[in-house]
């Protein structure tokens, strides 16, 4: 069984060295070409190019034995994270690997096709620890044309989800797809009540999709919903601290007060515990909009010039 292995993950293992931005997860790409047909997916359905792509990542695939062999001589990872393409005989798939899988004793999180309870059901009695089920597109227009599904369906399916199994959902949001800031702040507040975990991603432009010429967000957006995602999901904020002009989420003396403490945090990869996702959507010769590792004073200096300037 060939599984793909991120370029940084393969990397540590391949080299045995761990720096201060590698990644703390384990990540994993099972199956190759999607059913499914995101329009900002490499791997999506009517995307002609055959890729080992997943958005600016490649997935070099090697043999489950040989993955298996590296992470005996060298294994410092956290947790493992399985993203799985709509493929036939995925759930074999994932039985065989988090079976293989239990003798490292890390927690599993999984980013699948997941379209119903059935499914939630069989991915949390096969040992995974974690689910995401994704939205991506965070306004209902938006994400039935984006990603050609139900928006009420995916939303009821999370909501419900996350009362049978309490913060054991995730989502991934993307931000930069056209949405309304007021709208994207609105779900993340819904989410954070539900006990979602929120992870953020920046748009990424990939060469033969749909959506290749739309630019990435700015990073004024993107550090504004970073701040107010954070101070939601920690619950530090309600719905009366919200200020919008007309769409556009207005960062008030209160919101940024509350949270100055917290900029060590706000600014790294969110999403499921000890997901660092290096480099995932931007170059290490840029700004990350993600960071995989601390920040320098310097750094967060620099995020509230932005804001200021902004």
């Amino acid at each position: 069984m060939k599984i793909g292995v991120s370029s940084g993950s393969l990397e540590v293992l391949k080299r045995k060295i761990f720096k201060k931005d590698s990644p703390t997860t384990l990540y994993l790409l099972i199956g190759s070409k999607c059913l499914n047909n995101c329009a900002f997916c490499i791997q999506a359905r009517n995307v002609r190019k055959e890729t080992i792509m997943l958005s600016r990542i490649s997935w070099p695939p090697i043999d489950l034995e040989e993955l298996e062999i590296l992470l005996s001589e060298f294994n410092p990872f956290k947790r493992i994270c399985l993203q799985v393409t709509n493929h036939l005989g995925w759930k074999a798939n994932i039985v065989k690997l988090t079976n293989a899988f239990k003798k490292y004793n890390l927690p599993i999180s999984i980013s699948a096709p997941v379209e119903d309870l059935e499914d939630v059901n069989f991915l949390f009695k096969n040992g995974v620890d974690r689910i995401n089920i994704s939205i991506d597109a965070a306004e209902k227009e938006l994400y039935e044309k984006i990603k050609g599904k139900n928006w009420k369906e995916k939303i009821d399916l999370i909501r419900e989800a996350s009362k049978i199994f309490p913060k054991k959902i995730t989502t991934h949001i993307i931000v930069g797809l056209g949405e309304k800031e007021k709208s994207l702040v609105e779900l993340i507040k819904d989410l954070s009540c539900w006990e979602v975990k929120v992870a953020l991603f920046a748009f990424t432009p990939l060469p033969g999709t749909p959506l290749e010429n739309l630019s990435q967000p700015s990073y004024l957006k993107y550090r504004k919903i970073q701040i107010v995602t954070y101070l939601l999901q920690n619950h530090l904020i309600d719905s009366e601290d919200l200020t919008f002009d007309k769409d556009e989420l207005i960062l008030t003396k209160k919101i940024l007060e509350k949270a100055y403490p917290y900029f060590h945090e706000i600014f790294k990869t969110s999403g499921c515990p000890y997901c660092n996702r290096p480099y995932y959507n931007e170059s290490p010769r840029i700004i990350p909009y993600n960071y995989p590792r601390d920040l320098t004073k310097e750094e967060i200096e620099e995020i509230k010039l932005t804001l200021e300037d902004g």
